[in-house]
């Protein structure tokens, strides 16, 4: 079985995007492989909530967050809790967060930081190259964090699949 991280936008996304990641999704599950991601709401959450539909028990999913999971959310809410991120949107992030963890606390690994900085962030980029096989990339709007997965990825020789680049 091969790890699939899939990188992208959390905080521009439409529906074409969500489509899209789903149904790369389905087809990376179909064939056996698993999914990697970031934990974060966009691109992530749309990874990690088909992943669970397809595979309930979790088992075809890792997670990495820049932090304790509690204290990520608690940023997320302090810090990227205006347009166009949503109160909504961040308590579902931390509904299916919570749900991956208590499903196999294996499966979410927490960075020891309760602080978050762009810093951790890059970290965790980082963290998810490693433990990946191959790069399935949803860029919107030129995004940096994203670029800098891919920067990471393909220096690590990394396989890259990028769907496509959307402007939103």
């Amino acid at each position: 079985m091969k790890w699939i991280l899939f990188t992208g936008s959390w905080r521009f996304a439409n529906t074409q995007v969500e489509v899209d990641v789903r149904n790369a999704v389905r087809e990376v599950i179909g064939r056996g492989d698993g999914i990697v991601t970031g934990g974060a709401t966009g691109v992530d959450y749309f990874a990690m909530d088909e992943a669970l539909n397809l595979e309930p028990d979790g088992s075809k999913l890792k997670v990495i967050i820049p932090a304790r999971l509690e204290d990520y959310i608690h940023d997320y809410h302090t810090n990227w809790c205006h347009p166009p991120i949503t109160k909504v949107e961040i308590d579902n992030m931390g509904s299916i967060l919570r749900r991956i963890k208590e499903l196999n606390s294996a499966n979410l690994s927490e960075m020891p930081y309760s602080i978050i900085t762009r810093e951790h962030y890059f970290l965790r980029d980082s963290e998810e190259v490693n433990i990946s096989d191959e790069v399935y990339a949803f860029q919107v709007n030129k995004g940096r964090g994203t670029q800098d997965t891919i920067d990471k990825a393909k220096k690590a020789g990394l396989p890259i699949t990028v769907h496509k680049e959307y402007f939103l």
